[in-house]
């Protein structure tokens, strides 16, 4: 019998080795893809800011699509080469791409809630230093041309069910927005299953019109 749990203890510990090795393997392949993806989305935008005629420049005003690059995020705390591209949507293949636009919710600068997610581990893990914004830390957009500056106000871990974060005045429903806010989200732990149980919000308010 002792022998036997010993053997069962020894293929437990195989088992769970090769899985972490498969995971680490995983995370290595989706970073790849997500590195190339970036440059790809750093060139769109380049290409966006060319100058146009009058037909593409209508064109560009239509709704942008699922995936779409659209801005580039910079975190000072994080170092001068953080600048993920941030993408529309929220849909698993459009974060896969890089940080992702909650459709619907506000335009950089705008009155209301500018709400973006992103992977905290895996996909090139762009928001996994977020727990380490504090009170008053710079966020940047660079969006047509035009740097916005948010300063962090607070953040806070919440349930995934937690919509409310996403309103135009988070948590005040039915409020009407009087200023230019940034709601940032990401995952924290993960349960037994492996799915992540909490996300974590950071808050901020638009610092200047923009420059």
């Amino acid at each position: 019998m002792r022998r036997v749990i010993r053997l069962l203890s020894l293929g437990l510990i195989l088992a769970g080795l090769a899985l972490g090795g498969f995971k680490i393997l995983q995370d290595r392949q989706s970073d790849d893809v997500y590195d190339h993806t970036q440059q790809a989305l750093r060139n769109e935008l380049r290409q966006s800011a060319a100058p146009r005629d009058v037909a593409v420049e209508e064109e560009k005003s239509a709704p942008r699509r699922d995936g779409e690059a659209f801005a580039v995020l910079r975190v000072p705390r994080f170092g001068p080469h953080y600048a993920p591209v941030i993408v529309e949507g929220v849909s698993q293949k459009a974060l896969e791409k890089g940080p992702g636009h909650f459709p619907g919710t506000a335009q950089p600068g705008e009155k209301g809630n500018f709400a973006v997610a992103g992977h905290r581990t895996g996909w090139g893990q762009p928001f996994h230093r977020l727990p380490e914004l504090k009170k008053g830390d710079a966020i940047d957009i660079e969006w047509q041309r035009t740097t916005y500056t948010y300063r962090v106000t607070h953040s806070k871990v919440v349930e995934p069910s937690d919509v409310g974060v996403l309103l135009p005045v988070p948590g005040k429903p039915g409020v009407r927005p009087d200023k230019a806010r940034i709601t940032l989200i990401t995952c924290t732990d993960r349960g037994w299953d492996g799915s992540y149980v909490h996300r974590f919000v950071v808050w901020g308010e638009l610092e200047r019109p923009g420059r």
